[in-house]
């Protein structure tokens, strides 16, 4: 029997669902233990500081899971608080005055506004706390606004003994600095299905159009006015003054509008974050990768590119992935002198090119099975060929997935490639031997009465064609034989016997009996 290709937009899109998508009811328990525990924490946290209690304005997501584009599983996420400075946000002496660091960075200088802040009435029970921000030089510094949230966090986690209640489960709550974050640690008690889920606590400061920091592009005709500064370093700086005065640049909403709209842009974005984790590319962070398609969506201009064919556009962001390693180039989008990966060693770049090559070479060859295993660690790649859909497609394609990964496209450590047995991996083969064997099986069968209905039909028209030429009715035939074979004892004139008598022109006809065919495995096809 012939064997249809392997088409990659089916595999992407399934691969997509099994692997990528965030199940709706961890989406749903996610968002719900979490707004709950917050909630609790942010209510105690007022109880501890009441410049917080005051002043801190807003709470809202960031990163993957504000933009839609987080992979795989809700266990991870960014929360921006919004902190509102209680002096006026207009340029100079009196304000905020804004002046160009790093490419992407900015400093913050505040010099009236915060020296007569002691003269107010609640400077003891509320704007105290404001007197260690700034150094000698008036610069408002963000290490110490983060530990300053640190502080409050870890305050009002003791005052709750590290535990929160929800709909009757109770979740062990705990506070840890993790490089320049501060991750709140969800976890249920010991006995219970694992629940895990860890939250970055960000206090930002949040600035609106049309006040803009120098240097930054802008996006013309967008409706979106507000832009953040985060209080996060600079990456290979060593130099701690000049680190703490620099804040982090964060256009995210703007951003997010450009992502609407696009149909396949967001399900692209996650396949690949979900190819560079499974490669291994750790240097590459997921910022980094929106950013390759912020700049494809400008080059491109055109809404109507993302409707394309989601292979065309994940070959194509692959080719785009691939020529920024070659060129060690991925400028930050706001500011093209701020190179994203400008510190990537040669040893990771040549890794990485060698691993996206082997891809689309694979997407070039049309070679389903290698950008498959290139998508997928080796568990899941174990889970992929016990589901329904591979075996389907293997019945159609003939083409099997390896066992492991092919080291050209990713190598993996000894101990990730040990995760089983002989004794399982023997078992596993089997299972899919004898799955193989009866849905092949159940394939011949129905090409067998699909060859035998083709014959019938042949039959047919020459017998409609040859009562056609002699001027009498092409049925007057069937019906003789219909009441002779009745005659003959066979009573069950159903269907398939009248096709059956009319095709072959005898008293009695045997038909093979077909055993009944599960339709699912042909769905979707």
């Amino acid at each position: 029997m012939s064997f249809k290709k392997p088409n990659l937009d089916v595999y992407l899109a399934e691969v997509f669902k099994q692997f990528v998508a965030i199940k709706d009811d961890d989406f749903r328990r996610a968002q719900e233990v979490f707004k709950s525990v917050f909630e609790q924490v942010k209510q105690k946290m007022g109880e501890q500081c009441n410049f917080f209690n005051k002043y801190s304005s807003q709470v809202m997501y960031s990163g993957s899971v504000y933009d839609g584009v987080k992979v795989s599983k809700l266990d991870e996420f960014d929360m921006d608080i919004v902190i509102r400075l209680p002096i006026s946000y207009e340029e100079g002496e009196n304000g905020i005055i804004i002046e160009n660091d790093q490419p992407g960075f900015v400093r913050l200088k505040i010099i009236n506004a915060f020296d007569h802040m002691d003269k107010q009435p609640d400077w003891e029970k509320c704007h105290k706390v404001t007197r260690e921000w700034r150094d000698s030089e008036k610069y408002f510094l963000q290490n110490k606004f983060r530990h300053w949230l640190h502080g409050i966090v870890q305050k009002a986690l003791n005052e709750m003994q590290e535990r929160a209640t929800v709909n009757g489960v109770t979740y062990l709550v705990k506070y840890k600095e993790s490089g320049p974050a501060f991750t709140l640690n969800i976890r249920n008690e010991k006995g219970d299905e694992e629940f895990k889920l860890d939250v970055d606590l960000v206090p930002v400061i949040r600035f609106m159009y049309p006040r803009w920091p120098p240097g930054c592009r802008t996006i013309q005709g967008s409706q979106v006015k507000y832009w953040l500064v985060v209080p996060k370093p600079i990456k290979g700086i060593s130099d701690e003054t000049v680190k703490n005065r620099c804040w982090r640049l964060s256009f995210q909403d703007y951003e997010r509008e450009m992502l609407k709209e696009c149909q396949h842009l967001k399900t692209t974005i996650r396949l690949i974050k979900k190819l560079r984790e499974a490669l291994g590319m750790k240097e590459i962070a997921s910022y980094y990768i929106k950013t390759l398609f912020l700049w494809k969506i400008e080059r491109v201009n055109d809404k109507k590119y993302w409707q394309s064919k989601l292979s065309v556009i994940f070959r194509a962001m692959v080719e785009d992935f691939y020529n920024a390693i070659k060129t060690k180039n991925i400028p930050f989008f706001w500011n093209k002198k701020n190179n994203l990966i400008g510190n990537l060693k040669p040893t990771h770049q040549k890794v990485y090119l060698d691993k996206l090559k082997a891809v689309l070479d694979s997407i070039d060859a049309n070679d389903v099975n290698k950008t498959v295993v290139a998508l997928l660690t080796d568990v899941e790649m174990e889970q992929f060929k016990c589901s329904e859909f591979y075996l389907r497609q293997l019945a159609l394609t003939n083409i099997q997935l390896p066992v492991l990964k092919n080291e050209s496209i990713c190598s993996s450590s000894s101990s990730s490639q040990e995760f089983r047995t002989n004794s399982q991996t023997s078992s596993q083969e089997e299972q899919h031997t004898a799955l193989l064997k009866d849905l092949m099986e159940k394939i011949n069968l129905l090409t067998q009465k699909v060859e035998y209905q083709e014959e019938r039909i042949i039959k047919l028209e020459a017998i409609v064609a040859c009562k056609e030429s002699t001027n009498s009715n092409p049925l007057d035939f069937t019906v003789k034989e219909l009441k002779l074979y009745d005659e003959a004892g066979d009573r069950s004139t159903d269907n398939s016997n009248v096709m059956d008598i009319m095709l072959n022109n005898e008293n009695s006809c045997n038909s093979n009996s077909f055993p009944d065919i599960d339709n699912s495995v042909y769905c979707d096809l």
